[in-house]
């Protein structure tokens, strides 16, 4: 039994994320799309690179001071920072960005109040997913591996499939004034739950295997085992400065160079995903009032939901029976075929080819995280640190997929696609580069 000892804890900590990270997802999706209808230009794709540049710096800042708490503690403080952000969109939702007569709703007054909130949601979810990633690896080991991270993004995914059921339902019912209010209220208590989360037995840390030694290059080889598991808490003991050091010299490391593709790749489908599918959406529904169109973009979501937990669950098995190197390849397969649809869909606009792309958007996306948290963990455990480096490479994608959609703002939806063409070959080849790496060693 002593394989799922630690199983309990990952479960409770991923179903109370699972629940939270639903409406963070409800936000980021349908944020863009209204402050697009209610006549605030560019404030939509402006909250997103704000929400993810915040995101980029705090996955390097947050190791600093969360391997200096519990878990339980790490996460209640991470998911308490995304609450204020639901305050200016509560606010937006009601207002119009040409009624300059009403004070609050005022472009001058709202655009930075809601960029502030962006801050917040950014900081929030910055140490959100290192401690997610961080813990789940803490949690496991060599036997387990394939279970508790493919348990983790099956849930993962399920946090899309109640984003698409919960804004498809409630946004038809209450509007989207109640819904953005009732879900900042359902937030703060989310965040209280993970106090609950409970420190993985230590008899089940994870230990560097023999293979895994000689692919690390970092300050853990050739210590005691016992130092190695203990990696985050020397971290957290050292200075500032020599934290700062420690981060640099792991960007630095040999298996980091064929590794940064893949992690910005899983990016920029993010980026694609919550900036730029809308799009997507819109011009597969002429003629439709808002709230319609509001209402079958949530409902996209559900299929895209779906992939994520089908996701989960075929990657988890895919390491078990082929390895992590072929499940990465599989990734980029994947990634090739939503390029495929997106370009049919590009020139269609065809609501039901957006719902295959959907599909394979969140296929894609739940794959590209999977193969990088599993193949962190396998190389460097639960290096916190490590995973910070990993989230800040993922955030950098999502900000450069923003950047890109507000620069292409009412061109084409064929140029968007040329940045995902390009990026889903830069993967392709430094997987195989990797592969190959491995093989010599």
């Amino acid at each position: 039994m002593k394989k799922y000892a630690n199983l309990g804890k990952v479960l409770y900590m991923n179903i109370v994320l699972t629940f939270h990270l639903s409406q963070c997802l409800a936000l980021a999706s349908l944020l863009p799309q209204i402050v697009d209808q209610n006549n605030y230009s560019y404030l939509g794709g402006l909250g997103l690179i704000c929400i993810y540049t915040v995101n980029l710096i705090f996955n390097l800042v947050a190791p600093l001071y969360l391997t200096k708490m519990k878990y339980r503690y790490g996460f209640t403080f991470q998911a308490g920072l995304v609450l204020p952000c639901f305050i200016p969109a509560y606010i937006i939702s009601r207002c119009d960005g040409n009624d300059v007569q009403d004070l609050i709703c005022n472009p001058i007054m709202l655009i930075p109040l809601t960029l502030v909130g962006c801050v917040f949601l950014g900081a929030g979810l910055g140490g959100y997913f290192v401690l997610q990633n961080t813990y789940v690896s803490h949690c496991s080991t060599d036997k387990n591996k394939e279970l508790f991270f493919g348990v983790t993004y099956m849930l993962l995914g399920s946090s899309y499939l109640l984003n698409g059921v919960t804004s498809d339902q409630l946004l038809s019912y209450i509007g989207r004034e109640n819904y953005f209010l009732y879900s900042g209220l359902f937030e703060c208590i989310l965040s209280l739950l993970f106090i609950f989360v409970q420190q993985p037995d230590k008899g089940n840390q994870n230990q560097i295997s023999e293979a895994n030694q000689c692919l690390i290059q970092n300050d853990s080889v050739d210590k005691p085992e016992e130092q190695v598991a203990n990696i985050n808490k020397k971290f957290a003991k050292i200075g500032f400065k020599a934290q700062i050091k420690q981060i640099i010299q792991k960007f630095q490391l040999k298996e980091m160079k064929f590794l940064f593709s893949l992690f910005i790749s899983t990016g920029v489908v993010i980026g694609f995903e919550f900036g730029i599918f809308h799009k997507f959406i819109s011009a597969s529904l002429p003629g439709e009032n808002e709230i319609t169109v509001n209402v079958r973009t949530a409902r996209i979501f559900l299929f895209v939901g779906v992939a994520q937990i089908l996701s989960g669950i075929c990657n988890g098995l895919s390491r078990y029976f082929f390895g992590i190197i072929q499940n990465s390849i599989f990734y980029g397969n994947v990634f090739q075929c939503l390029n495929i649809i997106a370009i049919i869909s590009a020139f269609q606009k065809n609501y039901n080819i957006n719902i295959i792309l959907g599909f394979l958007i969140g296929f894609t996306d739940n794959s590209g995280q999977f193969n990088s948290a599993v193949i962190i963990s396998d190389i460097w455990n639960e290096d916190m640190a490590i995973f910070g480096l990993y989230l800040f490479c993922q955030n950098f994608g999502v900000m450069f997929t923003n950047l890109v959609a507000i620069f292409l703002d009412g061109q084409s939806l064929v140029y968007y696609l040329l940045l995902l063409i390009a990026l889903q070959c830069t993967t392709s080849f430094s997987q195989q580069q990797f592969k190959r790496s491995l093989e010599k060693e």
